[in-house]
């Protein structure tokens, strides 16, 4: 089983040099905007707003203050919020699309028995600090083990939240979650919270695809997952991009192109291209666009954005990934993916990188547990 990141307190100011350094010789770098955090796995910005914020594993949503420093606590839910196991905590936080009217967002974390929570809370756009009286559990999940949680979130081009869902941890899925269409573990979900049905916290949205089939979870969009760290849907495009941590040999990067749903991406009939349990290949099946085995200490991959902000034009159009444990990082073109371009030894390795993020204007931002660097050149 291999262990997510996130709490590690890594992060050097010799990686920041090393970066800094590439940087006046390529172009190509990491600008620190903020540090001093103590478990940040994300950096988000709200619909309208200026300021970022920097999640945190143990349950704390912080903006980043003057000077690159942590500012008080814009979200606080420690008192709900487990963060025992490697891989739980505070997972994930979008907003809605009408967050600048509604104020409505979302978090996704593993409560004080380990389990996933989705959670909706409502507050004032440009409010100091959120009410956690406004709670509203939208969706449930019990986890078997402590691990493969997955836990990001995005809204969608279609306005629809996606949610993110490791297979609930343990060797070589031993429950075959993943491939189990009765089981939300191993999937990506798609739902609509702003409505309830169903007795449900939240309504099943058309155009899903096991929706109406015997034995299968109607929220279910995509299936196959591991354990899906990070996702983000391409801002231009609208497709889909995920890293899904492997076992003990490959780590990978999976792509669902604008429309694409219901596509299942393997596990844990195979790990990466490779065959693990082995299997027919169904006719939805779809091979990773890229991977890289465990060789030279790589372990656990970090999946990234599809850079189109202006902050770093010579990356533009391409997809940026790392890995945690080495802190190599990669390139791969989005638009025809083929091999992957490692740019490591342009901005410098980045020890203990547990995510990636955006902006609203499209930059993207490097997030170790104690800093957050955007990418710049």
């Amino acid at each position: 089983m291999r262990c997510k990141a996130s709490i590690v307190a890594v992060g050097s100011a010799c990686a920041l040099s090393a970066a800094v350094g590439a940087s006046a010789a390529t172009g190509l770098g990491l600008q620190l905007v903020g540090s001093g955090f103590g478990s940040a796995l994300g950096v988000v910005q709200a619909p309208g707003e200026s300021r970022l914020l920097v999640v945190e594993r143990d349950g704390v949503v912080r903006p980043i203050g003057r000077g690159g420093k942590p500012g008080a606590p814009w979200l606080d839910i420690r008192d709900r919020v487990g963060p025992e196991g490697l891989e739980q905590g505070l997972l994930g936080v979008a907003f809605a699309p009408d967050f600048a009217t509604s104020g409505r967002f979302y978090v996704d974390y593993t409560n004080l028995r380990g389990d996933t929570r989705v959670v909706e809370f409502r507050t004032r756009p440009g409010a100091r600090r959120v009410s956690t009286r406004t709670a509203r559990v939208v969706l449930s999940q019990a986890q078997p083990f402590s691990n493969h949680n997955g836990g990001a979130l995005a809204f969608g081009p279609d306005g629809m939240l996606y949610i993110a869902l490791g297979d609930g941890g343990g060797q070589k899925d031993p429950f075959n979650s993943a491939q189990d269409l009765g089981s939300l573990l191993g999937k990506v979900l798609r739902i609509d919270p702003s409505r309830r049905e169903g007795g449900r916290g939240y309504a099943v949205p058309d155009g899903n695809p096991f929706a109406g089939q015997a034995g299968a979870r109607p929220e279910i969009w995509a299936l196959g997952l591991r354990n899906p760290w990070r996702m983000a849907f391409d801002r231009e495009t609208g497709d889909l991009w995920m890293g899904d941590v492997g076992q003990n040999e490959r780590e990978e990067i999976d792509v669902a192109r604008k429309g694409q749903a219901g596509l299942d991406f393997g596990w844990s009939k195979r790990e990466g291209t490779q065959d693990l349990k082995g299997g027919p290949r169904g006719a939805r099946e779809t091979d990773p666009v890229a991977e890289y085995p465990h060789e030279g200490g790589n372990c656990s991959v970090a999946g990234g954005y599809v850079v189109r902000g202006p902050g770093a034009p010579s990356l533009a159009g391409k997809y940026v990934y790392a890995d945690w444990c080495t802190g190599r990082a990669w390139t791969i073109d989005a638009k025809a993916p083929g091999a992957p371009e490692e740019i490591t030894g342009r901005i410098g390795r980045i020890p203990g990188v547990t995510s990636f993020g955006e902006d609203r204007a499209g930059n993207v931002y490097v997030v170790t547990n104690q800093m957050v660097r955007r990418i710049t050149g």
